[in-house]
């Protein structure tokens, strides 16, 4: 969640527990004064009903969006820039308690992207780390046939994983002539789902977040399939030799 929709969900917050002071305070006045005869003039009280009206119309509102907002479905949060997408996806994944699988399709390394992908990807493994045995982060790695630029990444990804108990990485090549998709996304515990898209060659990223079990399971089903059509001890393809010059 960016910054703004942060400050208008406390906004409402706020707004919500005012309202209710308010009509509160209107209530234990009118009761007071009808038992006890407290206030003698009398002639503020028409205004006083008129903005208890209006506070509790106001009240409704909120109600009536908070209703709407849980009917709806899902819980959906966008991302309109690699800052909220990593930074969400990251705090995300380090209060999680069991697995993270995730999709990585670029033809860059994260270190030749965003500052917030390549802390996103970092992050990843230091939270892989930590309770060995007890959680598992597995990654397929989405790649063109021939990757040069990223080849390194590559093969430090294949080396952590050999080190890392919890940290299970496959390669997914695709054919020659075929264009990469663009379509990154990590489940985590089952639960929420973040599916981000590159928009630039840096790797900037837009995308969003959804956080209900039933679209996570169908993200895990789709995972399983990346994972099985994926190759355990990958190698980049030989260069094909060249043929000789014709004369």
């Amino acid at each position: 969640m960016n910054n703004d929709e942060i400050e208008q969900s406390r906004m409402e917050v706020l707004e919500s527990k005012l309202i209710t002071l308010a009509l509160t305070v209107a209530l234990a006045v009118s009761l007071a004064d009808n038992i006890f005869h407290f206030i003698k003039n009398q002639d503020w009280t028409i205004p006083l009903i008129f903005l208890t009206m209006l506070v509790f119309l106001r009240w409704l509102d909120v109600t009536r969006r908070r209703v709407v907002s849980i009917a709806s479905g899902a819980p959906l949060r966008t991302y309109d820039s690699s800052s909220a997408f990593y930074g969400e996806a990251l705090h995300a994944i380090s209060r999680s308690s069991k697995s993270v699988y995730a999709v990585f399709s670029h033809d860059t390394a994260p270190g030749q992207q965003t500052e917030e992908s390549r802390r996103y990807y970092t992050g990843t493994i230091r939270w892989a780390r930590k309770m060995p045995g007890k959680r598992s982060l597995h990654r397929v790695i989405r790649l063109p046939n021939s990757s040069p630029d990223i080849q390194q990444w590559v093969d430090e990804q294949i080396d952590l994983a050999a080190k890392v108990e919890n940290y299970h990485v496959k390669i997914l090549r695709y054919p020659p002539g075929m264009e990469l998709e663009g379509e990154n996304f990590a489940v985590i515990d089952s639960s929420v789902v973040f599916l981000g898209f590159a928009v630039d060659d840096r790797g900037e990223m837009r995308g969003f977040s959804v956080r209900d079990a039933g679209v996570a399971s169908a993200f895990e089903h789709h995972f399983r399939e990346l994972w099985r059509l994926a190759n355990a001890n990958p190698q980049p393809p030989a260069p094909e030799p060249r043929r000789p010059a014709e004369v």
